[in-house]
């Protein structure tokens, strides 16, 4: 009786996991609210970091055209949280800590989580390049949410899949005023 019940949710599992349902909310929504979450674990950098991720996704979330961004929870159909974190990498035996891009998108009236997005996110010593770290970061996160919108699950989200959609600033300031 047990290999059978065991057998049986196996096979449901299996003819269920090609038709993983997306959410309607992504699809159906027409405003969103963004806010920030912050860049944890950035040290003294924290605050710049997370203007930078924020200020990079609303305005790459403002050139979509699935949802148009308010000023005001009560206004939107879905609320966002665009932030950092970080996790631990194994592969190989090998594990290293890796920063992530995280986006977790709520539905208002319910206040439930309905899905969140990491992405990758380079480090880097010149501001200048980490810019364009977030840039990459914030186009694969925007491809996934545009997939999402369109009722389909998004392939490998570890890497970019296009260039970014706006060019960074040229600048060589450095993060910290260490070594100069």
């Amino acid at each position: 009786m047990r290999k059978f019940a065991i057998a049986s949710l196996f096979c449901a599992a299996t003819a269920l996991s090609g038709q993983t349902p997306v959410p309607s909310q992504l699809a159906t929504a027409h405003t969103v609210f963004l806010a920030s979450a912050g860049a944890p674990g950035s040290g003294g950098d924290e605050k710049q970091i997370a203007e930078m991720i924020y200020t990079t996704f609303y305005n790459a979330l403002s050139e979509t055209h699935h949802y148009q961004l308010v000023d005001a929870p009560a206004k939107a159909d879905l609320s966002m949280t665009i932030g950092t974190r970080s996790g631990i990498d194994v592969t190989n035996g090998n594990s290293s800590d890796r920063a992530y891009l995280h986006l977790e998108i709520y539905d208002i009236k319910t206040h439930t989580l309905v899905w969140a997005i990491d992405e990758g996110l380079q480090g880097a010593y010149r501001e200048k390049t980490f810019q364009h770290n977030v840039d990459t970061s914030v186009t694969a996160l925007i491809d996934d949410l545009n997939t999402l919108a369109n009722g389909k699950l998004p392939g490998d989200t570890g890497t970019a899949k296009s260039q970014p959609t706006r060019a960074s600033q040229s600048t060589k300031t450095r993060f910290s005023n260490d070594g100069k």
